[in-house]
């Protein structure tokens, strides 16, 4: 149940491409949490698409030379283990590059940032219910069995 914000400049991408983008790091995402394709864990996949002028991105105060990333993850905590964070940031980075058109390679995948938020158990609310972890894990495990 990942809440993700994915800054890019304006220029990267058309608007589909953005869309189609911030499907595959939802689901990415949502499998490395364990939920795959959890139809109940996808409508609780919410993504902020920041796309920033061009000139709102630097790099040391200059404009970059390729185009810069920055996702940021919240998730309740113990949503994702930390052995599965380098792995999912890595696929997130092939993701973002694959959707620009530039090869995977490690040098040009330290262009896309991921930051991880685990959330506190109770500070999680939507609207006056917090979202707990096990509650959410049952859920999608009930709707698993119900397919």
């Amino acid at each position: 149940m990942p809440l993700i914000d994915v800054y890019l400049s304006e220029s990267v991408l058309d608007v589909e491409d953005r869309q189609v983008l911030a499907d595959a790091i939802a689901r990415q995402v949502r499998e490395a949490e364990g939920y795959g394709d959890s139809r109940l864990a996808a409508g609780l996949s919410w993504v902020y698409l920041h796309a920033l002028p061009d000139t709102a991105v630097t790099k040391s105060g200059a404009a970059p030379a390729r185009p810069l990333w920055r996702i940021e993850i919240a998730t309740p905590i113990g949503s994702l283990g930390a052995d599965s964070k380098a792995a999912l940031a890595e696929r997130l980075a092939r993701a973002c590059l694959a959707a620009e058109g530039t090869p995977w390679s490690p040098a040009e995948g330290r262009r896309v940032w991921v930051l991880y938020r685990d959330v506190a158990e109770g500070d999680w609310v939507a609207g006056a219910e917090v979202a707990r972890v096990e509650a959410i894990r049952s859920a999608v495990a009930r709707e698993r069995v119900a397919a």
